[in-house]
């Protein structure tokens, strides 16, 4: 993963030229003129480097040997996503989570508590994978002054590891369990000044992350406009639904409501220059639905997610992982723990590993469009292009749908010879046998492309239900 987009390319292209390919792979083999993917009206969105993310509750932080230096497979799984990357640990854990220095640790759901032994092995881990973190403070039921002491010490051992400070999670919620019924945005306001003038006091050039919502985003947009430089990112939250109201149909379409939240939320974004991230996310909240959210599905949705957040102007996604909430390895997990102290890549992650490679070096993407006659274009068919300086250097396409889809190429200016990654599996509802460009991630949480197919016609066929990530040589 550490090596150049060329140097890979060359390194599989004489495997790749004695591969026979499955017949279903051959370009422009369909039958009927192929679909012309073109760049619409929208410009391109900012793509940062450190887009990608992963999402932890308080309680993976905690205990000692997991999110460690030491734990090589883990740190092989977290730097595969990208040489850049934010952490976020928070989630619903944080209300119930105690900054001890020298206490004992703990690590459950309604009951963890942070030593510095736990927060040294953390900045470890950062410095180890590259990336950054952003840390939640319990904001529901702890003290001015315990945040300010955790704040301290946080920053003094993340260092410039530390992206920003979160004050709370699922804010405008706490009207049911951690404030009074009637808790408003203005209540909440106030006490968040508060709390941070104390903060920026003990931690000079502190960066906070805000309102980190539930779901509301009129909390978002009004911290947005009244932010007045006390808030440097703008977070909130998404999941389709709930675990027991999920079907896997939720994961084959777009979600009108949360078109409507990305028009938002970048509207907010823009007019007050505040990025935003979706700090914490995933496909249906409670841990996901076993046999949807674990299943190949699930990686082409995560993928097809990632790229639409970005092209909609999110400057960044926490893609929750791990155990959660209620005390079990969620079933939506890009990184999967047994309980023994072995983790793996869940198949999610192969939606994420398939984003990195496409965003690899760009810096900007833009949302394809198809041809809107009634019947030639499904809606879940999608794609999207990456690059740099309107320069394209990277398509996506993802094909939920139940039959191939032949795309046409020649609209979009790739006139130098390309290259295609393949994200495939047996069936939608596979949990075996996933694999990006002919390969698997093997047990020691690395993956290294065997099969890179040469595209040489203006079309590319995409089989249903599969994923191509076309790269210039």
């Amino acid at each position: 993963m550490m090596q150049t987009r060329r140097a890979l390319l060359r390194q599989t292209a004489k495997l790749s030229a004695g591969l026979a390919l499955d017949p279903r792979l051959l370009f422009g083999l369909t039958a009927g003129e192929p679909l012309a993917l073109t760049v619409g009206s929208q410009l391109p969105a900012k793509l940062p480097a450190n887009f990608t993310g992963l999402g932890y509750e308080m309680s993976s932080v905690a205990p000692l040997g997991l999110l460690s230096p030491s734990n090589q497979r883990y740190v092989n799984l977290v730097r595969g996503l990208g040489k850049e990357g934010v952490i976020r640990v928070g989630g619903i854990v944080a209300n119930y989570t105690r900054y001890q220095p020298h206490g004992t640790l703990r690590a459950t759901p309604k009951d963890t508590v942070i030593t510095n032994a736990s927060l040294e092995q953390f900045g470890r881990f950062l410095d180890t994978i590259g990336w950054q973190a952003i840390w939640s403070l319990n904001f529901a039921q702890g003290t001015i002054d315990e945040a300010v002491a955790e704040a301290r010490s946080v920053a003094a051992v993340l260092g410039n590891r530390l992206f920003c400070l979160e004050l709370g999670n699922e804010v405008e919620a706490y009207r049911n369990s951690f404030r009074q019924p009637d808790y408003s945005y203005e209540t909440y306001r106030e006490e968040f000044n508060r709390w941070r003038d104390a903060m920026v006091k003990a931690v000079p050039g502190a960066a906070f992350a805000a309102p980190d919502t539930a779901a509301n985003v009129e909390w978002v947009e009004r911290m947005a406009s009244d932010a007045h430089g006390d808030v440097q990112l703008l977070t909130t939250h998404y999941y389709f639904t709930g675990q027991n109201h999920g079907t896997a149909d939720n994961l084959l379409h777009p979600d009108p409501r949360l078109m409507n939240i990305l028009v938002r939320l970048r509207a907010a974004s823009t007019a007050s220059h505040i990025p935003w991230r979706m700090c914490e996310t995933n496909s249906f909240s409670g841990g996901g639905l076993r046999g949807v959210s674990d299943t190949f599905l699930g990686a082409l949705w995560t993928l097809d997610y990632m790229l639409l957040l970005a092209a909609s102007g999110c400057s960044g996604v926490n893609i929750e992982t791990g155990v959660n909430q209620l005390g079990f390895v969620s079933h939506y997990s890009p990184i999967q723990d047994d309980g023994h102290g072995n983790n793996s890549a869940g198949i999610p992650y192969y939606g994420m590993l398939a984003f990195g490679e496409a965003a690899r070096g760009c810096t900007e993407i833009v949302a394809l469009q198809l041809p809107s006659q009634p019947g030639s274009s499904p809606d879940n068919l999608t794609g999207y292009a990456l690059g740099h300086a309107g320069h394209f250097s990277a398509i996506a396409i993802i094909n939920r749908g139940d039959g191939d889809a032949r795309v046409s190429l020649a609209h979009l200016g790739f006139h130098r010879r390309l290259h295609a990654l393949r994200l495939l599996a047996p069936s939608l509802s596979s949990k075996t046998n996933v694999t990006l460009a002919g390969a698997s991630v093997d047990e020691n949480g690395t993956w290294k492309p065997t099969h890179i197919e040469p595209v040489e016609s203006s079309s590319i066929l995409v089989p249903k239900t599969s994923a191509v990530v076309l790269l210039r040589s």
